[in-house]
């Protein structure tokens, strides 16, 4: 699927000498789909490398089902198709016509418009879909540094300006991490930068350790549900 996909912490498109071929670009909607996830993936790329780089020191993963999160949860526990990429975002893909969905107890935002949802850990039908999109979520409680657009390499990606995503819990607070390093030497010998972002009481508190100059900017804070 040309979504889905894109939230994976490998992402590529595969065939075999002999197979029907099927690269994105054959069929317009696909297409587009594919442009679509591939644009958020972008700008979600420091989140994932922060999330990965959490992965090498706790060894917790980075794809995790519902119930890794929601244990208490009983309906999560035959979930099989949604689940968690990293410890902030929820991917809940449509993969047939009338597809339910699993929204657990907690506080969710949607990524494109910010709205709240409230789950109440009942089914959801995923009706009126469009095929070009993918329901994504940002679980409440977290603070997600984005890239305010997505590019077309990494390259360009590192000169692009940030935008926080504040998304806080049902009592209203939010935390989040950003971690950069030069994204090129396998030894760090350039100093790594860990940012810890906090929402408390109405206020934005940033901290953290610069071991270089990005060379860019926070260039704008929105507070989802407001």
């Amino acid at each position: 699927m040309g979504d889905v996909g894109g939230f994976y912490p490998f992402m590529r498109n595969h065939n075999n000498d002999g197979s029907i071929s099927q690269e994105f670009y054959r069929w317009l909607v696909v297409a587009q789909a594919a442009k679509n996830v591939l644009d958020m993936r972008y700008r979600l790329m420091d989140y994932l490398y922060t999330s990965l780089h959490q992965a090498s020191l706790d060894g917790g993963p980075i794809i995790q089902p519902l119930w890794y999160k929601y244990p208490k949860e009983t309906s999560t526990y035959p979930i099989d198709l949604q689940f968690l990429f990293g410890p902030s975002i929820f991917i809940s893909p449509v993969t047939e016509e009338n597809s339910t969905s699993i929204m657990p107890n907690d506080m969710f935002y949607d990524f494109q418009t910010l709205a709240p949802i409230i789950g109440a850990g009942s089914n959801v039908t995923l009706n009126d879909m469009d095929f070009m999109e993918i329901p994504v979520y940002i679980i409440g409680g977290s603070i997600l540094p984005l890239r305010v657009n997505g590019t077309m390499t990494t390259t360009e990606l590192r000169q692009t300006d940030f935008e926080l995503v504040v998304a806080p819990c049902s009592s209203g607070n939010a935390s989040g991490q950003l971690y950069v390093d030069d994204g090129v030497l396998l030894e760090k010998t350039n100093g790594t930068t860990t940012v810890t972002f906090q929402y408390w009481n109405g206020t934005l508190n940033i901290n953290g350790t610069f071991g270089f100059d990005l060379g860019v900017n926070i260039m704008d804070v929105k507070i989802s549900g407001c």
